[in-house]
């Protein structure tokens, strides 16, 4: 960010000030106010780009004002000199208050409130475009309240847009298998790129394997940041030197989110908890194939758009769901606890990328059981009040080894004999039932539990059979729904939707062997954004691969 800001006005500023025109107050008020424009060192429009609206391309340019030591509201003006962005950059109206006449932007009578106001402005290829690359300064001054500053912003037009290209799922891997896909960025911008940074995001069931010297490896956690110095000129494509990923025992749906960027990422931001150590000298070096390593990074600007792909793959794996269930009556009293709950007895973890539950815990109950306590992330299926039936939060990711359990305050009538049940039922990400076809075993999937005047576990009930596809040693799951390149799964955090946090319970349900954590080594989606590992195939570059591991790992 440039940042200007301005106490005392020389004449330069006096005569901007002037012709500002902006709202006069007693001088000791601009005295004790400083004003500050926050702004971008430097911008890039797309020469393809169109003004604001329905898929334009333009570019965000945002003007943060902060007018300290004046918590009353305060009116001012925001002026812009479009003068030299002619042939550069078209900038849209932001609005009623703002008009341009002479090549200048005004906008007037601008309210500030609590000291902060913004503005952005959208930049747009113009008619009669100069060549790609050419620069000007846009130059901003705002009057608040007597006191004036200014900031100055580069605007290229064109940039650099390197991307991730589609690789295809992978339907050949088993657990233990070595999975080397070839990795390929292109430079679909119109400058060249003389870095890359690439992040791997979101990978669940996929272990990184090589060392390379030329990367760093977090100490606290799984994220590997590599760079590599190459050159992508507009309309290129390099590849990666070999990356491997062993698929792990518990893999179903392995996958590996990949983002690339030529800005390094900020490890001072939300990567900062991070500890990183270099990888080992002796290794080899992360590079792009046929590409002599480059010099210094150019300052050129990525447009950073369809930058992502995911790497998928489709594993033959099974996964024992196993519903549970048992009755604990109080003395004395026509009430107990009914426990119900879920777990997953392996070997393979299914994880959900849209952030839905592979499976829910579903408690039905006779009308003449009333349940006086529910755990709070468990919510009735239906508006009936005669009908109790309750569905349960899990988790998206359902980890060998998961279980959770639900605690129900329930009254019933030992003599009357009643039961519950408790199912699995499972909607894919299609929002549809699923039918678990990793569960070759149904027949542990429902069970019933006596609510008498005796404690009692669930038995199971027999389900209908389901046919499923299946290869040796398990069923064969159909491809995965992944999201659009470029974006990244929804992620919900530990007690979204009232599902169970790691190690603990939530509202009388408690689960274990499978979270949302995303420190500690953990694999949350936070640990990958922003950073990149198809970096470094690409250029000077940084990889970065996170993943959400065993130990409570979730997407």
């Amino acid at each position: 960010m440039r940042i200007s800001r301005s106490r005392s006005l020389g004449l330069a500023t006096t005569l901007a000030a002037l012709a500002l025109g902006g709202a006069a107050v007693p001088a000791a008020h601009a005295a004790d106010s400083t004003l500050k424009i926050e702004a971008p060192d430097a911008v890039a429009v797309d020469p393809d780009s169109t003004a604001p609206g329905h898929d334009s391309n333009s570019t965000r340019l945002r003007l943060g004002l902060t007018l300290s030591d004046h918590p009353a509201p305060a009116t001012g003006r925001i002026t812009v000199d479009l003068a030299p962005l002619q042939g550069i950059a078209s900038v849209a109206t932001p609005g009623n208050a703002c008009t341009v006449a002479q090549q200048v932007l005004t906008c007037d009578a601008m309210p500030m409130y609590e000291g902060k106001q913004s503005l952005d402005l959208y930049l747009y290829a113009p008619t009669g475009a100069r060549p790609v690359g050419s620069t000007a300064v846009l130059h901003t001054t705002a009057v608040f309240d007597g006191v004036t500053a200014s900031a100055d912003t580069e605007v290229t037009l064109g940039g650099s847009n390197v991307v991730v290209e589609e690789v295809p799922t992978n339907r050949d891997l088993k657990p233990g298998d070595t999975w080397t896909p070839t990795l390929k960025v292109t430079n679909r911008g119109q400058l060249p790129a003389s870095q890359l940074y690439l992040t791997f995001t979101g990978g669940m069931e996929l272990t990184f394997l090589p060392q390379f010297s030329n990367c760093r490896y977090a100490t606290d956690g799984d994220v590997v940041i590599c760079a590599v110095h190459a050159g992508v000129a507009p309309g290129e494509t390099v590849q990666l030197s070999p990356i491997g990923f062993e698929v792990d025992s518990d893999a179903y749906y392995p996958y590996e989110d990949v983002h690339v960027s030529s800005a390094e990422p900020d490890l001072t931001g939300w990567l900062g908890h991070y500890h990183f150590a270099p990888g080992p000298a002796s290794a080899p070096k992360l590079t792009a194939v046929g590409k002599p390593e480059g010099g210094a990074p150019n300052g050129v600007i990525d447009f950073e758009r369809l930058n992502g792909t995911s790497l998928n793959a489709v594993v033959p794996n099974t996964a024992d769901f196993v519903a549970f269930g048992s009755w604990t009556p109080e003395a004395g009293k026509q009430q107990g606890r009914l426990t119900a709950g879920l777990v997953n007895n392996g070997p393979a973890s299914i994880d959900w990328r849209s952030g839905s539950y592979p499976a829910r815990v579903r408690v039905a109950l006779p009308a003449q059981a009333e349940v006086l306590q529910k755990p709070d992330n468990c919510y009735p299926t239906s508006t009936d009040p005669t009908v109790n039936s309750f569905d349960c939060g899990t988790t998206p990711y359902i980890k060998n080894g998961y279980r959770a359990s639900f605690d129900f305050t329930v009254r019933a009538d030992p003599a009357a004999k009643l039961s519950a049940t408790v199912s699995l039922p499972s909607l894919g990400e299609d929002n549809q039932e699923s039918g678990k076809p990793w569960d070759p075993d149904k027949a542990n999937d429902v069970v019933t539990v006596a609510l008498g005047g005796e404690s009692s576990t669930g038995t199971p009930s027999p389900q209908p059979s389901r046919s499923a596809t299946t290869e040796p040693g398990g069923s064969t799951p159909s491809a995965p729904a992944t999201p659009a390149p470029g974006t990244t799964p929804a992620t919900p955090s530990p007690s979204a939707s009232g599902a169970p946090g790691a190690g603990g319970s939530t509202g009388g349900g408690s689960y274990s062997g499978g979270g949302l954590a995303s420190t500690g080594g953990g694999q949350g989606s936070g640990t990958v954004l922003g950073l990149g590992i198809g970096a470094i195939a690409l250029g000077v570059g940084v990889v970065v691969v996170a993943r959400r591991r065993r130990a409570g790992a979730q997407h």
